[in-house]
């Protein structure tokens, strides 16, 4: 497990409530960071260090009260994770409704952008600071009936490539993880399917599901110092599901 060896580090974590936000959140608790956790549910996590903030990464106004909020208790934000996430409407591109496809970019992407911009404004004084996005292998490797969830995502690989152009004069690094299969709050329908669970594990080369913690474990990385030569990167956490395609 990582330990950061300075003991005041402040990390922003959204979709803290569960799945692989949760996970990011309760490791970096773990290493004696602060977490400040935003999600449009409320959290079960238990910490002197955790602070939790019901909020839409899509509104605006709430995100910069909070992050304003955590410069004036803590003057700086050292890391950030951007976690919060929807599944799609698993319909071919022709049938989702416009409103459907909004609600899906405003979150997955939108909601990314607009946190990490109010979080860079914090760190670009600092000149330094780390920020991982939740990308998915969905954003880079398609199948059909995902055009919504994969624009989404494949919009946020996008997004960490021109971030960490845009940030790299002010030494902040900005990278993505891109989860395969992982058994979390948002798939454990499918995935308690016997049928649809044993399918997903014949196409993965390590033969099982992802837990979030897998997801978590690599976050951490990219939020350490031992990260510091990578910037806009999209690392595939799949059991190696993308080499085969």
């Amino acid at each position: 497990m990582i330990v950061f060896e300075n003991k005041d580090k402040v990390f922003v974590v959204t979709g803290t409530a569960s799945g692989i936000g949760k996970s990011c959140a309760e490791q970096l608790l773990k290493s004696g960071a602060r977490v400040i956790g935003i999600d449009k549910a409320d959290s079960d996590l238990k910490c002197d260090s955790y602070e939790h903030h019901i909020a839409s990464v899509t509104d605006e106004n709430a995100l910069r009260k909070i992050i304003d909020g955590v410069i004036s208790n803590y003057g700086k934000i050292d890391g950030l994770v951007n976690a919060a996430g929807i599944w799609g409407n698993s319909k071919p591109f022709y049938d989702v409704e416009t409103s459907d496809w909004e609600k899906i970019i405003s979150v997955n992407l939108t909601g990314t952008y607009l946190l990490s911009k109010i979080v860079s404004y914090a760190m670009m004084p600092c000149r330094k600071g780390k920020i991982v996005n939740i990308s998915c292998l969905r954003g880079t490797i398609f199948r059909n009936n995902m055009t919504d969830y994969a624009s989404s995502k494949g919009g946020v690989v996008a997004l960490t490539s021109t971030m960490a152009l845009d940030l790299a004069p002010f030494n902040i690094q900005v990278n993505s993880v891109a989860p395969g299969f992982i058994y979390t709050g948002m798939t454990k329908n499918s995935f308690d399917n016997e049928e649809v669970r044993k399918a997903s594990e014949a196409l993965i080369p390590e033969g099982r599901l992802g837990r979030p913690e897998d997801i978590s474990n690599v976050v951490m990385f990219l939020l350490s110092e031992l990260s510091d030569y990578m910037t806009g990167t999209n690392v595939y956490v799949d059991g190696g599901y993308h080499i085969q395609k």
